[in-house]
C-alpha cells in the first residue's frame, strides 16, 4: 500500500496524528501519477492545505506541467489567495495545453466576485479556441443574460438544448423560458413551461413560471405551479402576491382572502395584501375581517396612503364618519391624498360640520370635475347650501355633459 493510500486510509478514520508524517514519506516516495490522484482526493474531500503541498511538490517536479499550476490556483483563489491564485494563471502561456483550462477558470473567477464584462473577454477567448465546448456556450449564455443581452443568451441556450436539457444541476428549458419572457415573448415562454412541466424542479424556475402563465391568463396552471412553491418553501413570501393575482382573475374571492392571510404572516410590510385581502373580505360581507386587516398593516407600515385610503372607505361605507376623519388627524397636510379629502369631504358633510365639507369639495373640485360620481355628490352637498344655486347650476350643466340620460339631475337643472 503507497504512503498516499495510507494518508487517506487515516484521514478516512479521523486518524490525523500521522497526517503529517505520511504526507512527507508520500512525498518522498510514491510515484508521480499517485501523488497527483492524492491531491485531487485531498481537495475533494476539503484538506486543501495538505492538497497544496502535493500541487506545489508536483509543480517543482515538472515545471512545464501547467495543468498542477490550475489545480493549486483554484484551491488558493477559494481560499481567498486572489493575488497568488491570479498570479499562477497569468503565467500560464497561451501556448500551453492547459492555456484553456487557465481561461475557465478565471473566467470563473470573475464571474464569481461579479467582473462579468472580464469574465466574458476570457471566456470569448476560450471560444476561439474551443468553438464547440458547450461549457464555453453555457457560460457565455449566463452571462449574456445576467447582462440583458437576451437575444444572444437565448441563442446560445437553444443551441445548447439541441445536444442536452440540462448543464449540472441547471435546466436548459428553465433559463430558455425565463430569456424568453426578458424578451416580451411570454406566450412562447408559456408554450416551453407546458411542453416541460416535469422538469420544472426548481422552486424559483416555478414561481418565475407562475409569473409568466399569469401574464398569459394561464391562471390555473399558474396557481398548480404556485402551490408547489409554497408546498416546498411556505415563506415564499412573493408567491402569495401571485396567487392572489391569480384568484383575483377568477374572482374567488375566498381564496384571495386566504391568500392574503397566509402571505402576511411570512411578510407584514406587503401593502398588496393587506389591501386586497381587505377588498376580498368587503365582496364577501366581512368588513370586521377588512377592517382588522386594513389596521394591522397601517400599524406596520404607517406610511401607506393606499392602506389609509382603503381603511378610509370602509368607514365610509360602515357610515363611522368620525373613525374616518380621525384616520387624517395626524398625518401632514400635503401627505394627504386628494381621493382622501373627498372622502374627508363626505364624512364632514355626514356629521353636518358644513363649512368644512365645503371646504374639502373645493379643494379636489380641480382634481375630480370631470368625474360623475363626485359632481352629483357635490351637488347634493350644495344643493342644501344657502345661496349656492350658481354653484350647483354650474355643477349641474358639468354633470350632464358626462351623465345626460340622468332624469333626476335634468329635472333639478329645470327647477333651477
Amino acid at each position: 500500500m503507497s504512503y498516499s493510500e495510507q494518508l487517506l486510509d487515516s484521514i478516512e478514520e479521523q486518524d490525523f496524528s500521522q497526517a503529517n508524517i505520511l504526507l512527507k514519506k508520500a512525498l518522498d516516495s510514491d510515484q508521480p501519477e499517485i501523488l497527483a490522484s492524492l491531491a485531487e482526493s485531498l481537495t475533494n474531500i476539503g484538506f486543501t492545505d495538505l492538497a497544496k503541498q502535493v500541487y506545489r511538490s508536483l509543480i517543482a517536479q515538472f515545471p512545464k506541467e501547467d495543468i498542477f499550476k490550475i489545480y493549486l490556483a483554484e484551491i488558493l483563489l477559494n481560499d481567498g489567495k486572489d493575488d497568488d491564485g491570479l498570479s499562477l494563471l497569468y503565467n500560464i502561456s497561451n501556448a500551453s495545453p492547459a492555456y484553456l483550462d487557465s481561461l475557465l477558470v478565471q473566467a470563473d473567477y470573475y464571474q464569481t466576485n461579479g467582473f462579468l464584462e472580464t469574465a466574458y473577454s476570457k471566456l470569448t477567448e476560450a471560444s476561439q479556441l474551443a468553438p464547440n465546448e458547450d461549457v464555453i456556450k453555457f457560460g457565455l449564455a449566463e452571462i449574456d443574460y445576467l447582462s440583458g443581452r437576451y437575444e444572444n443568451a437565448l441563442e446560445l441556450y437553444k443551441d445548447l438544448l439541441k445536444r442536452q436539457e440540462s448543464f449540472g444541476e441547471i435546466s436548459l428549458n428553465d433559463r430558455l423560458f425565463q430569456t424568453l419572457a426578458k424578451l416580451g415573448r411570454y406566450e412562447e415562454a408559456s408554450q416551453v413551461i407546458k411542453s416541460n412541466n416535469s422538469s420544472l424542479l426548481d422552486i424559483d424556475s416555478k414561481y418565475q413560471a407562475g409569473l409568466v402563465l399569469l401574464t398569459v391568463n394561464e391562471d390555473d396552471l399558474a396557481i398548480k405551479y404556485l402551490n408547489e412553491v409554497i408546498e416546498q418553501s411556505p415563506d415564499y413570501a412573493n408567491a402569495y402576491r401571485l396567487l392572489v393575482t391569480a384568484y383575483k382573475h377568477k374572482n374567488d374571492n375566498e381564496q384571495i382572502l386566504y391568500m392574503a392571510q397566509t402571505g402576511i404572516e411570512y411578510n407584514e410590510f406587503d401593502p398588496v395584501l393587506y389591501v386586497e385581502g381587505a377588498l376580498a373580505a368587503v365582496k364577501l360581507n366581512n368588513n370586521k375581517t377588512a377592517e382588522e386587516l386594513l389596521k394591522k398593516g397601517l400599524k406596520k407600515i404607517p406610511e401607506s396612503e393606499d392602506l389609509r385610503l382603503q381603511l378610509s372607505n370602509l368607514y365610509l361605507r360602515e357610515g363611522k364618519d368620525t373613525e374616518n376623519l380621525q384616520l387624517f388627524k395626524n398625518v401632514a397636510e400635503d401627505e394627504i391624498e386628494l381621493r382622501a379629502h373627498w372622502n374627508m369631504a363626505m364624512s364632514y358633510q355626514n356629521l353636518e360640520q358644513a363649512d368644512k365639507a365645503k371646504s374639502e369639495y373645493l379643494l379636489v373640485y380641480p382634481e375630480f370635475k370631470d368625474n360623475a360620481a363626485f359632481l352629483k355628490q357635490m351637488i347634493r352637498f350644495f344643493k342644501t347650501q344657502a345661496h349656492s344655486t350658481d354653484i350647483v347650476k354650474q355643477l349641474l350643466q358639468r354633470y350632464l355633459k358626462l351623465e345626460p340620460e340622468d332624469f333626476e339631475m335634468q329635472e333639478m337643472y329645470a327647477d333651477l
